[in-house]
């Protein structure tokens, strides 16, 4: 989970870590203490990058960031004295980031609900209802630099429905659509609250695993490979039904084109195992996903070591 979602759960639990931070309040309890010192521990140099991130919604760099926060406080302190009342770090914030330095311009004021609603627009996908490519983007750049500073594995997943343009093509788009909810649900469902499940593409999705090995990938993915199997996708009412001559053994047998069972392949890469370089993650991801698609469907190949005991029908490789 990103430090960015950490703190709205926070937030959700009745811990405001940015008014905390920005001494307008004190924590209730050492157990709520507990709770943000682990959030803090894993933030490292970035934390006030992600504070202001959490506030303002721009990027600044480490050092940036830092000073602008230190300059916040003064900046409150002074208000404070002037007004001769308590003044909330957030209005110091909008004062002076907007009046006094002019590094946000046009600010609107805009409720939380309103803003969430906004969000969703902009990091989730209307049709799946799992993140964006945007939302992917930018959590598997974050979630390397992680990795790669407290030494963690990352497992990146990339997913391809096998046989989602017969869906399309037999009982139209409408019915497509229903199908990329449903796998987007049962990708949420299979996967961790810290995990981050996406739609990369057209009928491509993709799962950002934090703190995750090769083999612990793989029993999940073997996971999500299995549920998309049971899924069996049926002709809507009233549909008109192109029929396939033949069916997959070559015979026509009666009643084969009522019903479409889906099927996934699905590639996978670790970092830092198989490659140290975001782009050469999705890049191994991606055509690891491709091997398993062209050599049989529904299975999946992954780079980094032989996991135990593997199923018959999957493969691991050295992918180095």
């Amino acid at each position: 989970m990103s430090l960015f979602e950490s703190l709205r759960k926070l937030e959700e639990s009745g811990i405001d870590l940015v008014e905390v931070l920005g001494q307008d309040e004190h924590l209730r309890s050492p157990a709520d203490l507990a709770v943000v010192v682990d959030q803090l521990r894993e933030t490292g140099d970035d934390l006030y990058v992600e504070l202001l991130h959490f506030v303002t919604y721009r990027r600044f760099s480490p050092a940036q960031a830092k000073s602008i926060w230190a300059a916040i406080l003064k900046h409150k302190s002074r208000m404070e004295d002037k007004l001769g009342r308590p003044v909330r770090f957030r209005v110091a914030a909008l004062d002076y980031l907007h009046g006094k330095t002019g590094l946000l311009r046009g600010v609107r004021l805009v409720a939380r609900s309103e803003m969430d609603a906004l969000l969703s627009y902009v990091v989730v996908d209307e049709v799946s209802t799992v993140f964006n490519r945007r939302y992917f983007n930018e959590t598997l750049s974050s979630e390397v630099n992680r990795a790669r500073r407290y030494g963690s594995p990352l497992t990146l997943l990339l997913l391809d429905l096998d046989n989602f343009k017969e869906v399309n093509d037999r009982y139209g788009h409408l019915e497509g659509d229903h199908v990329l909810r449903q796998v987007g649900r049962l990708l949420r469902e299979n996967t961790r609250q810290a995990d981050s499940v996406c739609r990369y593409g057209g009928d491509e999705f993709a799962a950002i695993l934090p703190e995750t090995t090769a083999s612990e990938a793989f029993t999940l993915g073997d996971r999500i490979r299995k549920a998309i199997g049971r899924v069996i996708v049926r002709p809507p009412r009233g549909a008109v039904i192109q029929k396939s001559e033949k069916s997959e053994e070559g015979e026509e047998r009666e009643g084969d084109d009522d019903y479409i069972v889906l099927s996934a392949s699905i590639g996978g890469a670790t970092f830092p195992t198989d490659c140290d370089e975001l782009e050469d993650l999705i890049r191994l991801a991606d055509s690891l996903c491709l091997e398993a698609k062209s050599e049989g469907k529904n299975r999946i190949k992954m780079g980094g070591e032989r996991p135990p005991e593997p199923p018959a029908e999957f493969e691991f490789r050295n992918a180095k």
